[in-house]
């Protein structure tokens, strides 16, 4: 799994616009608001045979037709720290450190679903964002969302969680820091950010 390089800016500008643009207030990731910051649905493809009380029929973003389960197999609560970054098509992704319960189901699924072109539906507040296909059991309990957010969904996440790598820091436990650009990664100003709302 390709990693990209971590860079402080790319964080506190996500940050950043969040509070520029008032979706939301600097602050920790305390568990009531990493549960009301957003929502993430991370649904496991499953044969159709399953019947309608536990399968549901969906479009993947590549046209194909298929069932994938009502209950997801991931969820917000599952994630313990991410790490966004920038993707190639020009959106956002992020990887998802996840808790050793959701760890432990993505290493279970990938097992028993490898080789077999099933693929993970990614919600995120109700838009699907991406899909992912299951090649190889993932060992790390990393989950990569590979791009498809916008910047607010990005930021959303650094500020419901912890930045992987930096779980420790003060920052990251109380109050998050302010931001002070460092480099040439500025947010937009708050003009640019006029009429912005969350996805």
């Amino acid at each position: 799994m390709k990693r990209f390089p971590r860079t402080a800016a790319l964080t506190a500008m996500l940050s950043a616009i969040l509070v520029v643009s008032g979706v939301f207030p600097v602050h920790a990731g305390g568990s009531d608001k990493k549960k009301n910051a957003l929502s993430l649905r991370i649904h496991g493809e499953t044969g159709a045979e399953e019947g309608e009380k536990f399968a549901v029929p969906v479009t993947l973003l590549d046209g194909r037709r298929t069932a994938v389960s009502i209950m997801p197999l991931l969820n917000e609560h599952d994630i313990r720290s991410v790490f966004p970054f920038h993707a190639q098509d020009g959106t956002y992704g992020v990887y998802l450190t996840l808790d050793g319960h959701g760890a432990n189901l993505l290493t279970s699924y990938s097992v028993e679903h490898m080789g077999r072109n099933n693929v993970l539906v990614v919600m995120l507040d109700g838009r699907h964002v991406t899909d992912i296909i299951v090649d190889k059991p993932v060992r790390d309990g990393v989950f990569p969302i590979p791009g498809g957010l916008t910047i607010i969904e990005a930021a959303k996440f650094v500020n419901a969680f912890p930045v992987t790598g930096h779980e420790r820091e003060k920052s990251e436990k109380g109050k998050k820091p302010k931001f002070q650009p460092g480099n040439i990664m500025l947010p937009p100003k708050a003009a640019d950010l006029q009429g912005a709302t969350a996805p």
